[in-house]
C-alpha cells in the first residue's frame, strides 16, 4: 500500500459489506471484528430482554405469587435494576477504556448466563430480587459496550448507517430469538413431568447456555485493547472526570439531554403501551385474552415498522448535522405519540397509521442520539463519555416510569404518560434548535477570525 493508498484509508476507512451499504471501518478493524460485533448486536437485546418474558412463569409456577402482587413485584425488579444500571454504567465505561471493550463486553454475557441459572432457583422474593441485581449489573455493560464497540469500529462517514445495521439486528434478534424461546417452555413441561420448578430452569437454562456461547464469541473475535486508550494508567475516577469534562462541549451536552428523552421514548412503550391499547379494546368488547393479544399484536408491529425505517433514518443521519438529525428524530417521535392521543378509534384503521409513526418515531429518536454522541464523543475516554451518555438514558427510564405513572394515576387514563413524552421531544426538538444556532454561529465567528 503507498503512502497516498494509507492516508485514504486512515480518513475515509475500508469498506465492508455490500457496496450499496457503503459501510467503512476504521484503521485496525479487520472483518473478523466486524462479524464479532454484528453477531454480539444480534443476541444483546434478546438476551437482555427474555429475563421480563419469562417473569410471570417464575411469579406464578416457582414462587406462588398473587397475581395481585405480580404487577408491584415486576416494578420493583425493573426499579432496581435500573439503579443498578445508574451506579455501575459509567464506571463500565471508564473501565473500558483502560482493560478494553473486549473483557467487559464477554464479561457482560457472562453474568447474564450466570443469572439466568440463577433465576430459576430463587425460592423466595428477596432472592429472585437479588438474581435480577446481579443480571443488572450485565445489562448496564452490554448497554454501554454496544454503542462503544459500533463508534470504535466506525468512522463518521457511515457512523449512522453502522448502528442502524446494528440496532436491526438487534431487533431481529429479538424477535427471532424470543419466540422460539417461548414456545420451548411446552415441551419443558412435558419434559420436567409436571414439575413446574424443573420446567422453569430447563427453560432459562437455555438463554444461560446461549450466553455463555456468545460471552466466549467475543472473547475471541473482538479487537483486544480500546483504540487510543489513555496513555497514562490514572485513577478509574480520573477517567470517569473524562466524560464530565466532555459536557463542556454544548453538543456533547446536549447528546446527554437526549439520551434523557430517547430512552424515555422506549419505556414508555414497553411499560404503558400495551396496558393502555388491552384497556381500550376491553372497553370496546373484547374479552381480556382477546384484549392482550390486540395489544401485543400492535406492540409487535411498531418493533416491525422501527426496523423498516432503520436504514432509511441512517441514511439521513449521515447527510445532515447530527444535531439536525435529532431535531428531526423528536419531531416524528413527538408525532407519533400525540397520534395515540388523537385518534378517535384505536380498533380501527386508525391504529396501523399511529403504529407507522410511533414506530418510527421510537427508533428514529434512539438512533439520532446515539448518532450524535458517537460522532461528539473524543477518541481518547470515548467508553467514558458513551458510559455517561447511557446513564443519562438510564435516568430518563426512571423518570418516565415515574412521573408517567403518576400521570396515568392522576387522570385515571394510560394515555397520559404518551402526551408527557410527546412534550419532551418538543422541548428537546426546540433545543436542538437553539444549539444549532449557537454552533453555527460560533463556526462562522471562527471562520471571520
Amino acid at each position: 500500500m503507498n503512502e497516498s493508498s494509507a492516508t485514504t484509508e486512515s480518513l475515509e476507512g475500508r469498506p465492508f459489506g455490500p457496496k450499496k451499504l457503503a459501510l467503512r471501518i476504521a484503521p485496525g478493524i479487520s472483518r473478523g471484528h466486524m462479524y464479532t460485533l454484528l453477531f454480539g448486536s444480534f443476541f444483546g437485546i434478546a438476551m437482555m430482554g427474555f429475563v421480563n418474558a419469562s417473569q410471570p412463569y417464575i411469579f406464578t409456577e416457582v414462587l406462588g405469587i398473587p397475581q395481585a402482587d405480580q404487577g408491584p413485584l415486576a416494578g420493583n425488579l425493573t426499579f432496581w435494576s435500573e439503579v443498578v444500571v445508574i451506579l455501575w454504567i459509567g464506571l463500565v465505561g471508564a473501565m473500558s477504556d483502560k482493560l478494553g471493550r473486549k473483557p467487559i463486553w464477554g464479561a457482560a454475557f457472562a453474568i447474564f448466563a450466570l443469572g439466568y441459572f440463577l433465576y430459576p432457583l430463587a425460592q423466595t422474593v428477596g432472592q429472585l430480587t437479588a438474581f435480577r441485581v446481579l443480571f443488572a449489573a450485565g445489562l448496564a455493560m452490554n448497554t454501554a459496550m454496544l454503542p462503544a464497540v459500533i463508534n470504535d469500529y466506525a468512522v463518521d462517514s457511515s457512523r449512522g448507517k453502522m448502528i442502524a445495521v446494528c440496532f436491526m439486528l438487534n431487533g431481529l434478534g429479538f424477535i427471532l430469538l424470543l419466540t422460539p424461546l417461548r414456545l420451548l417452555l411446552p415441551f419443558y413441561q412435558e419434559l420436567a413431568g409436571g414439575d413446574s420448578a424443573l420446567a422453569a430452569r430447563y427453560w432459562l437454562w437455555t438463554p444461560a447456555a446461549v450466553c455463555l456461547m456468545v460471552s466466549t464469541v467475543l472473547l475471541l473475535g473482538l479487537k483486544s485493547g480500546a483504540p487510543a486508550q489513555l496513555e497514562k494508567r490514572e485513577p478509574l475516577l480520573s477517567t470517569l472526570k473524562v466524560g464530565l469534562n466532555a459536557a463542556k462541549d454544548i453538543r456533547v451536552a446536549f447528546a446527554y439531554f437526549t439520551a434523557i428523552v430517547a430512552r424515555g421514548d422506549m419505556a414508555v412503550l414497553s411499560t404503558f403501551f400495551v396496558l393502555w391499547l388491552s384497556q381500550k379494546a376491553m372497553a370496546g368488547g373484547m374479552d381480556v385474552g382477546e384484549a392482550s393479544v390486540y395489544a401485543l399484536k400492535f406492540y409487535i408491529l411498531i418493533q416491525v415498522f422501527a426496523l423498516l425505517w432503520l436504514p432509511v433514518m441512517g441514511f439521513i443521519l449521515d447527510r445532515v448535522d447530527r444535531v439536525a438529525g435529532v431535531a428531526i428524530a423528536m419531531v416524528l417521535a413527538a408525532a407519533g405519540y400525540t397520534s395515540l392521543f388523537l385518534i378517535t378509534d384505536p380498533l380501527g384503521k386508525q391504529m396501523w397509521i399511529a403504529a407507522v409513526i410511533v414506530g418510527m418515531g421510537e427508533m428514529s429518536a434512539n438512533l439520532a442520539s446515539l448518532t450524535l454522541i458517537g460522532s461528539e464523543a473524543p477518541e481518547k475516554g470515548r467508553g467514558a463519555v458513551i458510559g455517561l451518555f447511557s446513564l443519562c438514558g438510564a435516568i430518563g427510564i426512571l423518570l418516565i416510569a415515574k412521573f408517567g405513572g403518576m400521570a396515568s394515576g392522576y387522570y385515571n387514563d394510560n394515555i397520559a404518560p404518551f402526551v408527557l413524552i410527546a412534550i419532551a421531544n418538543c422541548v428537546v426538538f426546540v433545543v436542538a434548535i437553539v444549539v444549532l444556532k449557537i454552533t453555527r454561529d460560533r463556526a462562522a465567528a471562527e471562520a471571520v477570525a
